[in-house]
């Protein structure tokens, strides 16, 4: 392969999987290109016109991140995406001084989340890990069992479930955690700029943004933060986003997650409708024609564009190798060996017979009904070939 030509994508094949990242919009390319033949400035130097103008840029984009889920501009922190976000959040507030008790977050959430959990977990603080329903949504009434029990200093609980597209009652969550004392703070990589979120309305502390989830490059996110709500640096240098994450901003990407941001409240709910309008069609059609399918996930609390389906008897990595002109996501189920000690498979109630079988669909903006009826056709034709072989 050589490095220095353009990728060639994969001719014909359909993009599906837009929950694991979104393509860069032209829009958002056309905004970030100047900033990289020219960009250059570095936007802590303000001295010079090149300094200056690349601080702009940055507080540019700071305000569109902003105003999409209805913060104020110093409310937002740049960081390196949604991974450092999470980080920053989880190991940042339980390190702040002051913060009494314990973590409390739940099974269901990404890595970036609960890793750092269990490393706080493997020094001096509890953490509590609550389970999901068997529609992927944590329950209020676990939630304020442990904050009844146990002194919580902060709960992270993700917005939308990144594998079912469940979407978590974060108001509420956050209404019962402030009760009892405890901060709140939200992973909604999946979420911004696929269903409406205003922090006000949400009641969180803390939010996690991922510009590559909603067209916007990768290596670019941030970190809403309440005014006066504690949060300490876990990366060490200059004083860069008022002393919480060093490092010379990427100004290139920030514009495009800022024209991504943009792009979104231009039409986030009509996008949201045309995508849920694909998604009803695609499952109504796969029931109608593949017995014993299972859907999982809230069947009505869930991201607009998700769909994510477990087929009885099937491997589904093997499955996909059937269906080369699609980009798709395999289920958590089949990242183990063992998949029914998978905290989702467990929480879903997803019987064993099913339990490889799990296919996650993430339609997007590129996406349109004629691609998806042949793709409905296609998977109908690929799923009666591998029970004919397994018979």
């Amino acid at each position: 392969m050589n490095l220095l030509e353009a990728p060639v994508p994969t001719a014909g094949q359909v993009y599906l999987d837009h929950h694991a990242s979104t393509p860069l919009e032209p829009v958002v390319m056309d905004a970030m290109i100047p900033w990289l033949r020219r960009g250059f400035g570095n936007p802590s130097n303000i001295l010079h016109a090149y300094g200056r103008e690349a601080a702009e840029a940055r507080e540019w984009s700071r305000a569109q991140v902003a105003a999409l889920i209805g913060a104020q501009p110093q409310e937002i922190v740049f960081t390196s995406g949604a991974t450092e976000a999470n980080n920053l959040a989880i190991t940042g507030v339980m390190k702040s001084a002051g913060i009494p008790g314990a973590l409390l977050t739940s099974t269901l959430e990404h890595p970036s989340v609960s890793r750092p959990a269990e490393i706080l977990s493997e020094t001096d603080t509890d953490v509590f890990f609550v389970p999901g329903d068997s529609t992927g949504m944590i329950t209020l009434e676990r939630m304020a069992e442990v904050l009844r029990a146990q002194q919580i200093g902060l709960v992270s609980i993700i917005a939308v479930q990144g594998e079912v597209g469940t979407v978590n009652p974060i108001p509420d969550i956050a209404r019962v955690a402030h009760r009892h004392g405890a901060l709140v703070h939200t992973d909604a990589a999946q979420a911004v700029g696929k269903i409406p979120v205003d922090v006000g309305e949400w009641g969180v502390d803390y939010l996690t943004i991922a510009a590559h989830k909603m067209y916007g490059p990768k290596g670019i996110g941030a970190l809403y933060r309440r005014p006066g709500t504690p949060l300490s640096p876990i990366l060490f240098g200059a004083g860069h986003e008022g002393g919480l994450r060093p490092g010379t901003e990427n100004i290139p990407y920030l514009v495009g997650f800022g024209r991504a941001c943009q792009l979104a409240t231009e039409d986030l709910e009509a996008e949201a409708d045309r995508q849920r309008d694909l998604r009803d069609w695609l499952r109504n059609r796969v029931q109608e024609t593949i017995p014993d399918l299972r859907i999982n996930g809230h069947p009505d609390r869930r991201h607009p564009g998700n769909l994510h389906i477990s087929l009885r008897g099937v491997n589904s990595t093997d499955l996909l190798e059937l269906l080369p002109g699609y980009a798709l996501s395999v289920g958590s189920a089949c990242h183990s060996s063992e998949p029914m000690e998978n905290p989702l498979i467990q929480a879903l109630e997803i019987p064993v017979e099913y339990a490889r079988g799990s296919i996650r669909i993430g339609i997007g903006r590129s996406n349109t009904r004629e691609q998806l009826e042949q793709f409905a056709f296609d998977l109908e034709e690929a799923y009666h070939k591998m029970l004919l072989t397994n018979a």
